[in-house]
């Protein structure tokens, strides 16, 4: 039987829209019920999945992962009990190979603390990202000095079209592949964090901690920064609107996409079915 199901939030939680089918909800509930962990494990800031949890009326005793893996938070003692970030040095590397740019054709954004973000510019895109994520944006007229006086580069997100964000990448590789996390959260937005940064290093952090093994954990997403949790998890699930590749490393694809109730899909059919 499975204990845990680590959920990713925007794009198999919510639907691309960012709406909940009300299957999911319903199913959640019953999982809990029969003593099912149900984690969030999104990039997002646990700000705003503070507010998912309770709109899930989730149990006090529970966690959340956020950031892609480099916070978790304990609910119930309101207490952060797992911290990974990029850090300056290397969140300054990143800052100067965007600036080298001759193009500005990429918006980015740099979390400086767990609510803030800092930008040289902030447009209907850098609103709508901050709307949805519950954080506050400060502009900066000198995105380096401003980075220096805040001590700390938590992580950094990169926001244009795909090919773009895809040569961009490359750039990135060449400088700090290897040290940093590099990947896509979303077809728009190509995300740098701590090389010890992932939703998977996460997920077996927390199931360490609650002494859960990884065989009775699900794990369920849709892009690739979902990949590392699907991969350490007993039970890896792409949603049918998930990428390529995602799908393909996966143990079950759902039938329905995430606006059709993927979640609940999930639950029914694997962990409520005995």
């Amino acid at each position: 039987m499975y204990k845990l199901i680590a959920s990713d939030v925007d794009g198999t939680l919510l639907s691309l829209d960012y709406r909940m089918n009300p299957a999911n909800k319903t199913a959640i509930a019953k999982a809990v019920q029969n003593g099912i962990f149900f984690v969030l494990c999104s990039g997002r800031s646990y700000k705003s999945l503070k507010n998912i949890y309770k709109e899930l009326q989730l149990p006090q005793d529970g966690y959340i992962i956020s950031f892609n893996g480099g916070f978790i938070y304990d609910v119930k003692n309101d207490d952060v009990i797992y911290e990974e970030f990029l850090g300056l040095p290397l969140g300054l590397e990143a800052i100067k190979i965007y600036q080298n740019r001759k193009q500005k054709d990429i918006e980015m954004l740099i979390y400086t603390d767990y609510e803030t973000v800092i930008a040289e510019e902030i447009t209907n895109i850098t609103d709508a990202y901050t709307s949805v994520s519950e954080i506050s944006v400060l502009k900066s007229d000198d995105i380096i000095a401003d980075a220096k006086q805040a001590c700390n580069v938590i992580k950094i997100i990169f926001m244009a079209h795909n090919h773009v964000l895809q040569d961009f990448r490359k750039d990135i590789e060449l400088v700090l592949g290897g040290k940093t996390d590099i990947t896509f959260s979303t077809e728009f937005m190509l995300e740098i964090g701590s090389i010890n940064c992932s939703k998977g290093i996460a997920l077996a952090w927390l199931c360490d901690r609650l002494n859960i093994d990884l065989a009775q954990t699900i794990a369920i997403g849709d892009n690739y920064n979902d990949l590392p949790m699907i991969n350490v998890a007993g039970l890896g699930v792409a949603v049918a609107n998930a990428v390529d590749d995602l799908k393909q490393a996966a143990g079950y694809i759902t039938e329905k996409t995430s606006a059709q109730g993927a979640i609940a899909e999930v639950i029914e059919r694997l962990c409520l079915s005995f």
